[in-house]
Order: structure tokens, then C-alpha cells, then sequence
């Protein structure tokens, strides 16, 4: 019964450590168990199967301190300081995650999903400069992929370029037309052109007499197709885009505008 209850005791010290000193029980390995038994990789390994352990504990704090010791095991990983920026995000500590993205931005100077993050904190900081400056550099990228259009059509968006939100997500969709949020947002995008007269107003022609309506409604129900647990909150917004009152192009916003000398 001891021989059982001794390892079982020791077993249960472990989970205790792995789950709220889990950074100390790693450094304690690197000295106890040789480099040939615990290579550095699987030590690796283990720290990002905590770091995943207590970010579905909602431990975030013991999540930043697992990523701080990935960052020291690999330095130029600009993944890590992600990785760190988004548990910091989630505890509020907003000037160190400023920090940390600009380390993660230093590594990987083309991933649009920091420069994205980076813009809008600035931006809830008040530190205009150097949110618009991320913005900046985001139009300056050349997406590769469904999703660095989509990033690019977030950056788009939260500055009200319209137009360019649009072409951004139809990029991404064109790549890609499995994602329902790109979908979600592409309508959101596209009934803003048909509700604000000045969304729209560097249109070239052949969008201006588009049949937008019937694609905003169709870029709803693919995202309600491809993602049903949003169904409710993205009928609710079809119900409020009747064909009644909604225009179906630009051009014919802007003809309802004008003739009642809203645009001047």
C-alpha cells in the first residue's frame, strides 16, 4: 500500500506545480534531468502544452510567465511575444503589451495581425501617432494569403474606409470562402456603403451600379451557413436590411440623397 501511495504523492506534487508554478518546475528540470533524457525541444513542447493547460484554466498570468520562458529559450521567436501580447491583452496590461509587440514586430516586420493589434491598442492609449503609423504599415503590405487580406480589411474598417474594407474581404473570400466571420464582415461592409452617402462616394462606376444588396444579403447566409452558432445575431441584422428601404446599388443612394438635397 506505501509503494502505491508514495509515487501516487509525488505524482500529485507535480500537477500541483505544473499547474501553478509551472515555469519553476521547468527550470528545475533543466538542472535535475539531464539534456539527453529532457532535450530542450520536448522542454519546449511541455511549456506550450501548459501554456495551452492554463489558458483554458484561466490562468492568464501563468500563461504570460510561460511565454516569457519560451521567449528565453528562443529569442528571435517572434510567435512567443504573440503569443505573450495576447495574455497581456487579456489582463489589462496595456503599456507592457505595447512593449511586447513591438519585440514580436521586430521579428516578423510583415505579420499583419501584430501591426494590427498594435494599431488598435496605441489607438485606445490615445497615442494617435503611432496607431496610425501601424495602420500605415499595413496598407504598405502585400498580403499572401485569405488572411492577411482579412487583416487588411479589419485595418480598413476600423478607419471607415469602406471601399477598402470591401476589396480587402472579397480578396480573402476569393482565396478563401470558408471563413463565416470574413463573410460577416464583407455584409457589414457592404450595407454601409448602402446607408451612408459618404461611405461610398470614391466608387468607380461599375460598383456604383453593382447589385450590392443581393450580395450583402448572400455574404449573411453564408456566414450564417458556415457558422450557426451566430445565426440568431446575424438574422437579426438581416431583418433590419429590407429591400423596402435599403437601396439596392450606390448609385441609388446617392440618386435618393440628392433628390432630397441631403449630399448638396
Amino acid at each position: 500500500m506505501r509503494l502505491i501511495t508514495i509515487p501516487l504523492i509525488i505524482l500529485i506534487i507535480l500537477l500541483l506545480f505544473a499547474v501553478f508554478t509551472p515555469v519553476l518546475l521547468l527550470q528545475a528540470t533543466e538542472s535535475i534531468i539531464p539534456a539527453n533524457i529532457l532535450p530542450a525541444d520536448m522542454r519546449v513542447k511541455t511549456a506550450e502544452v501548459l501554456a495551452d493547460v492554463s489558458s483554458i484554466l484561466g490562468r492568464y498570468d501563468t500563461c504570460i510567465d510561460l511565454y516569457s520562458y519560451l521567449i528565453s529559450q528562443n529569442p528571435e521567436s517572434g510567435y512567443y511575444y504573440g503569443k505573450k501580447a495576447e495574455y497581456l491583452q487579456k489582463t489589462g496590461k496595456q503599456e507592457e503589451l505595447v512593449r511586447v509587440l513591438d519585440s514580436a514586430i521586430a521579428r516578423s516586420p510583415d505579420n499583419a495581425d501584430y501591426l494590427l493589434r498594435k494599431a488598435r491598442i496605441t489607438r485606445a492609449l490615445h497615442k494617435m501617432s503611432d496607431s496610425n503609423a501601424s495602420y500605415e504599415r499595413i496598407d504598405q503590405l502585400s498580403p499572401q494569403n485569405s488572411v492577411d487580406f482579412a487583416y487588411s480589411g479589419d485595418a480598413a474598417l476600423d478607419r471607415s474606409m469602406y471601399l477598402q474594407a470591401f476589396d480587402r474581404y472579397s480578396e480573402s473570400l476569393s482565396v478563401d470562402p470558408s471563413d463565416a466571420l470574413t463573410w460577416e464582415k464583407r455584409g457589414d461592409v457592404i450595407f454601409a456603403l448602402l446607408t451612408i452617402p459618404t461611405a461610398g462616394l470614391q466608387a468607380d462606376e461599375s460598383l456604383r451600379s453593382r447589385d450590392l444588396y443581393s450580395e450583402g444579403i448572400t455574404s449573411y447566409e453564408n456566414a450564417m451557413r458556415l457558422n450557426p452558432s451566430r445565426y440568431q445575431e446575424i438574422k437579426m441584422k438581416l431583418d433590419k436590411r429590407s429591400d423596402i428601404y435599403v437601396p439596392k446599388s450606390i448609385a441609388q443612394l446617392h440618386s435618393r440623397y440628392t433628390q432630397y438635397r441631403y449630399l448638396g
